[in-house]
């Protein structure tokens, strides 16, 4: 049954699979289990109640007694009312609202003419404090001026109240347009008119009344600025005009003499507008000879006597140089002095003014914004908004973050350019429709301003403003 027998071996290769035995398994949760139980709310009961019925009562009122009375009582009432609100008006309120430090001291008419149809276009205080010079112009100008004005002089009286009688009057051929006396000779007075003539006063002469010509724009003056370049450098007398033209006249040290130092002109190609414009189909001194941009108003830096800023008609702003020396093409005799320039306005610029003590100026424009520059950076620092067109600015005498703006308004502001707020606790509020020309005087800390209606008004100014 059992045989005993060999086999060869016999060799079977390995195999290694990667497979995987899967095994499915499922489980069943428990049955969820559900009870229910009910539960009763409590049991509510009603109840009536019932009022007595009783009878109204009718007041007899007899109505003409009543009314005698209260006719006889009510204004005695009314009065220990008045008297007892005002005594209860709480004092804490009236201390958080800030009150104007300004304080009107005098107020007159400086004219008593009938069918004045003039202004008080312009005012400047004497360097010593003791003397306001206003002048008059048209209330406005449809052609070239040939309108006769004058310029007059009020002193103060040892009381220290100034006259409402000018003491001095002087005629001019045309409107004065600007005023300026000289910053440290209290008696030279000049003055820009708008027919373009640049006049000058020596009010110590024996025949002070007749003026001497300095210098003739081609249009109206804009600005009268005494600038000296150095310290140890006699003073220059300086005008820029609505012809483009910027105007350096040198005088002798007892004011007889002048020369004309040097002239300078915005010209049009710094418009961007005028690249629009065709080259002069003629020579090039036709383009030479052709007037610049209309300058509105300019400045000088305090930090660096050479620097001016000039503002335009057309909304420009160009930081120039008086050691400029690129000539304009076909006239070597005229010097183009802008080296920079600004942001330009949407509108016309109204007025420039250069801080004494930073290096920054503020600009104003017709499209009430005021714009706050450091002279050194192209773009504006801060534009301020205001509710009426600026005319004039004026650094605030003690604190050169506060600036006061006046124009075609009653009120007199006062701006902090450091954050753009307005001051509440300076204000002056003029009686007119505007206040048409300011001037501080520094040294009595007050400012004189003029209206169109020819009315002269004295304030106080606070020195500091916290």
């Amino acid at each position: 049954m059992f045989n005993n027998k060999s086999f060869d071996a016999v060799e079977f290769t390995s195999i290694d699979t990667s497979k995987t035995q899967t095994v499915s398994n499922a489980t069943q949760t428990k049955n969820v289990e559900r009870k229910f139980q009910e539960i009763q709310i409590s049991k509510l009961h009603n109840s009536e109640t019932q009022t007595t019925n009783n009878e109204p009562h009718i007041l007899k009122v007899d109505y003409d007694k009543l009314a005698a009375f209260l006719k006889r009582v009510t204004p005695d009432i009314l009065g220990a009312l008045d008297e007892t609100m005002l005594e209860n008006v709480p004092t804490t309120s009236e201390s958080s609202i800030p009150k104007p430090q300004s304080r009107l001291l005098t107020k007159f008419s400086t004219n008593t003419e009938t069918n004045f149809e003039k202004k008080i276009s312009s005012i400047s205080w004497s360097t010593n404090g003791g003397t306001l010079a206003i002048s008059y112009s048209a209330l406005s100008h449809k052609a070239w001026c040939d309108h006769l004005s004058q310029v007059k002089l009020y002193e103060f009286t040892s009381s220290n109240k100034l006259r409402e009688n000018c003491n001095t009057v002087y005629d001019t051929i045309a409107c004065v347009s600007c005023l300026s006396y000289h910053p440290t000779e209290p008696s030279i007075l000049s003055a820009g008119l708008f027919n373009g003539d640049v006049i000058l006063w020596n009010l110590t002469s024996n025949d002070s009344s007749t003026p001497m010509n300095i210098y003739t724009h081609g249009d109206t003056i804009t600005s009268l600025i005494w600038q000296s370049p150095t310290i140890n450098d006699p003073m220059l007398l300086v005008t820029s005009s609505s012809d483009g033209y910027i105007v350096f006249n040198k005088l002798s040290a007892n004011f007889t003499n002048f020369n004309l130092h040097q002239r300078y002109k915005i010209i049009k190609e710094h418009n961007p507008a005028e690249n629009l414009r065709p080259r002069s189909a003629g020579s090039r001194r036709e383009r030479a000879i052709e007037t610049g941009l209309s300058i509105t108003s300019m400045d000088f830096s305090s930090k660096n006597p050479s620097i001016f800023i000039v503002g335009t008609l057309c909304g420009g702003l160009y930081q120039c140089n008086s050691e400029a020396v690129t000539k304009i093409q076909g006239d070597d005799s005229v010097i183009d002095p802008v080296i920079d320039q600004y942001s330009r306005s949407e509108s016309s610029i109204t007025c420039v003014k250069c801080s004494p003590t930073k290096n920054i100026f503020i600009s104003s424009d017709t499209n009430k914004e005021i714009r706050v520059f450091d002279i050194a950076e192209a773009n504006c620092l801060r534009i301020i908004n205001v509710e009426f067109t600026i005319t004039g600015i004026q650094w605030i005498i003690g604190n050169d973050n506060f600036i006061i703006a006046h124009g075609a308004n009653p009120v007199v502001k006062c701006f902090d350019i450091s954050n753009g707020t307005s001051c509440l606790r300076f204000q002056i509020e003029c009686s007119t429709m505007n206040s048409g020309c300011l001037d501080i005087n520094k040294k009595r800390n007050i400012v004189g301003i003029g209206d169109s209606h020819n009315n002269l008004e004295i304030w106080t100014v606070p020195k500091v403003i916290e």
